[in-house]
């Protein structure tokens, strides 16, 4: 076991049980949830030849984000967040089957897949802030949680960098429609971690057993966010960000078939090389033991992410495209991370959830309108063109919001905010 073994300060949040089970169960799970991705944008692009569709598909599955992580993120505050994740996860099984049998059985059409993708993403809604907020229940201490968010992190690039390569071979060998079936049975290990956690507390962020008015504390979370201008900022920095540099990732089957004129394969080896950077990106955030450097990482690696965008965009190869596939894992890793610790560091216990449901809309709901934008802009101009354009943007939006945080020296108040939830 763990415990037995002298842990390193990178990964000192695994010395709690709960996390240990957590970890493992989404080490399996985010895998199999990346074979499943890359097997829907395979799909979608053998279906429809579109970059426009690519968009839609994105913009589909996060539209329930959009219009209810806010909502959501009021709700679960008053939910035991591990029965709100089994429920969550149980539903999630369901779509991947459902997709499954339609892909086997040659039932799938452009129609079947964007509604399966609209009823993933209405359960992600719920999911997703669930997920990010279950981590301060995870562990004991309240200096880990940065710790906790970078593994978390780190575990999801390191399937981001198997599950890629694995969907390739897959996709090649037998069709889309394994992977679907793969992600359905992985989602049973989060179920098993759930149940294996023993707490000395309910996960609630809320205890009152009061009625209350989620509308009125929706908007009660917007106004606390609004108000604190680090958290305003912070948030709209990777709002711009998730806008016009995450496409990126959607657009990645178009690159890997239309511009390198690839297999699927080259995508899993395209989507590797973005995992590799992703994954230095999550172990450089776990080395740091301090809170207070995360808006420094912030703002530099929205700024680079936007120019590392640029530089993938006019790859003459898919072997240089492997190459500057990295540094965008990289900054687009460490541009979460920090803007994530940032947020639940300084939000308080009874508001975390809906400020976090924020940020699941920066990072979730925003980016497909960006996605529909850089399709159609691919569609007319090419995948290149467009990609280069998007992450232009991204760099000029983000050195823009870094300036008004150095000018109104609003990096003071984030370490001020951080001493007051002791948390530097």
């Amino acid at each position: 076991m763990l415990r037995n073994f002298v842990l390193p300060d990178t990964l000192r949040s695994l010395k709690y049980k709960n996390y240990q089970f957590f970890f493992a169960a989404q080490a399996l799970s985010l895998t199999a949830l990346w074979m499943h991705r890359v097997a829907m944008g395979w799909l979608v692009f053998r279906l429809t030849g579109s970059d426009m569709a690519l968009g839609v598909v994105d913009f589909v599955t996060s539209l329930p984000i959009l219009l209810f992580s806010a909502f959501a993120g009021s709700i679960i505050e008053h939910c035991d967040l591990r029965k709100t994740l089994a429920i969550t996860q149980s539903c999630c099984v369901c779509v991947a089957l459902i997709l499954a049998f339609c892909t086997l059985t040659g039932w799938v059409n452009f129609k079947i897949v964007l509604i399966m993708s609209f009823t993933l993403g209405l359960i992600d809604s719920f999911e997703l802030p669930c997920r990010y907020a279950i981590v301060n229940f995870l562990v004991d201490k309240k200096e880990d949680v940065s710790n906790a968010v970078a593994l978390n992190s780190m575990n999801f690039n390191m399937a981001r960098m198997a599950g890629p390569t694995l969907a390739g071979f897959i996709i090649h060998a037998t069709g889309e429609g394994f992977c679907f079936i793969l992600n359905a049975f992985a989602y049973s290990s989060t179920l098993l971690a759930i149940k294996q956690m023993k707490m000395t507390k309910p996960a609630i962020g809320k205890k009152e057993s009061t009625k209350v008015s989620i509308i009125k504390e929706t908007i009660e979370g917007i106004k606390a966010a609004n108000s604190f201008a680090p958290s305003k900022y912070i948030l709209l920095l990777i709002t711009f960000t998730g806008f016009f540099a995450f496409p990126v990732i959607v657009l990645m089957p178009s690159m890997a078939k239309g511009v390198f004129a690839g297999t699927p394969q080259t995508l899993g080896f395209l989507l590797m090389g973005v995992a590799i950077g992703a994954l230095v990106g999550s172990i450089v955030m776990a080395t740091l033991k301090s809170s207070k450097y995360h808006s420094w990482w912030a703002t530099r690696t929205c700024v680079a992410f936007g120019i590392a965008v640029s530089l993938f965009a006019i790859s003459p190869n898919s072997y240089i495209g492997v190459i500057l596939a990295a540094p965008v894992g990289f900054c687009m890793v460490v541009s979460t991370i920090a803007c994530n610790t940032l947020l639940q560091n300084m939000a308080p216990d009874d508001s975390k959830s809906r400020i976090m449901s924020l940020y699941t809309i920066a990072i979730v709901g925003i980016p497909p309108f960006g996605s529909l934008l850089a399709g159609k802009m691919g569609d007319m101009m090419g995948t290149r063109a467009s990609l280069f354009i998007c992450g232009l943007l991204a760099s000029m939006c983000a050195y823009v919001i870094e300036h008004k945080l150095d000018i109104f020296h609003l990096k003071k108040e984030i370490i001020t905010a951080l001493n007051e939830q002791h948390v530097v």
